[in-house]
């Protein structure tokens, strides 16, 4: 009787979690659809991701210089990066989180961490 007490409890409280994390993946991916198909193709997920170098690379010269980083996260590995660089690291890592190899981030996909 506990044990079922216990697994009604904790599938009531999954149930809204469930939808909340739908709704704020939903909400992610819209972030990132900039063509609005409800896929995320390399292109998309670079540009977005982008965003924040860009916000980082104050003088616009393509380029994170080590000045230019937070000095919170500078540390004695930390190397100033390219755009190019910086897009190709996303590539590596869209690829991983393409689980089905189709060339698009679906929700679940982009919503999970990658491999």
């Amino acid at each position: 009787m506990k044990r079922c007490l216990v697994a009604a409890v904790a599938l009531l409280l999954s149930a809204p979690l469930a939808a909340q994390f739908a709704d704020t993946t939903r909400d992610y991916l819209r972030e990132y659809d900039r063509d609005g198909d409800g896929r995320v193709s390399l292109g998309e997920y670079q540009d977005k991701l982008s965003d924040v170098f860009r916000q980082m690379d104050r003088n616009g010269n393509g380029i994170v210089d080590l000045d230019e980083f937070d000095p919170a996260v500078v540390g004695p590995n930390t190397r100033p990066i390219s755009l190019a660089r910086h897009r190709a690291r996303l590539a590596e890592v869209f690829r991983r989180q393409d689980v089905n190899r189709d060339g698009y981030l679906d929700m679940r996909e982009l919503g999970a961490p990658p491999r």
